[in-house]
């Protein structure tokens, strides 16, 4: 089922935590995927037990600031061009991860729309060829985390809540993502992206990209298999070993439609569960 007619209410209604996340975490991912040295004096929040709250951006442009600065440093940071500042359309969600009323990282999904995406800009034929085969595609970006937090459950938690959102809610096939190819082995090994196009330079941030891709239903078969499964699996590289649970991803589901974003929770969920046994 898709909901492509969604519409989200007032932001005022979008100030509450969806999720919370465990700073402290023994298995740190190194440096995520942005390459940086160690930096004196930050502190390191995996030795700490406060916990990041999960949030949808809200109106307030205090939040949009802040949230603008995060994506604008870390891009600067790694020589790319100054971004769009973020806006609240009905086809887009961004998620925050907010420590003591700070913006510690930020990952955005844009669910494709007359307008377009922005992929369209640098891999038009690609993204084309995708809707001709009746794929209802999204994308994520705007990942930006700062530099202390090197947690792999927290950007599994933004993943999955934005993944929950794309495929559940508003009935996505496909993920696309386009990155610096400097970080394919991240989210090779980590996400199990996979690439569809060769390089080329992106001129909206003034430095090359890779087109990757995965199927939502991929996703969902990965998170069926391993999601809450972290402590038996150490070696296991995925992330997806730190998703939540399939229970779990329901009260998601409802927390979010409660909120606004669709107006039958029980038809969304009984739409989602017949999917899987057709």
């Amino acid at each position: 089922m898709s909901f492509i007619d969604s519409r989200r209410n007032d932001v005022s209604d979008w100030q509450q935590a969806l999720a919370e996340v465990t700073v402290m975490e023994s298995l740190r991912l190194q440096a995520m995927c942005i390459e940086q040295d160690e930096i004196e004096g930050i502190q390191d929040f995996a030795e700490r037990k406060d916990k990041f709250q999960i949030k949808l951006l809200s109106g307030s442009q205090q939040e949009k600031r802040e949230t603008s600065l995060l994506i604008e440093k870390r891009y600067a940071w790694r020589g790319y061009n100054s971004v769009a500042s973020l806006d609240q359309l009905p086809n887009r969600m961004t998620l925050n991860a907010e420590l003591f009323g700070n913006i510690y990282a930020t990952l955005t999904v844009n669910i494709d729309s007359p307008a377009g995406l922005a992929v369209d800009e640098t891999y038009p034929e690609e993204v084309a060829d995708l809707r001709r085969r009746g794929k209802r595609i999204c994308e994520f970006g705007k990942f930006a985390v700062e530099p202390s937090v090197r947690s792999k459950r927290l950007l599994a938690t933004l993943f999955h809540m934005l993944y929950l959102y794309a495929y559940r809610v508003q009935g996505c096939t496909d993920i696309l993502i386009e990155i610096n190819p400097r970080h394919r082995f991240f989210y090779q090994r980590y996400l199990e992206f996979r690439k569809i196009a060769t390089e080329r330079s992106c001129e909206r941030v003034g430095a090359p990209a890779l087109l990757m891709h995965i199927s939502c239903e991929y996703v969902r078969d990965r998170l069926a298999e391993l999601a809450g499964r972290w402590r038996e699996l150490p070696d296991e590289k995925s992330i997806y070993k730190y998703g939540f649970p399939r229970e779990q991803e329901d009260s998601l589901i409802l927390r979010l439609i409660q909120e606004g974003t669709v107006p039958d929770a029980e038809d969304a969920i009984e739409a989602d569960h017949a999917s899987m046994i057709s």
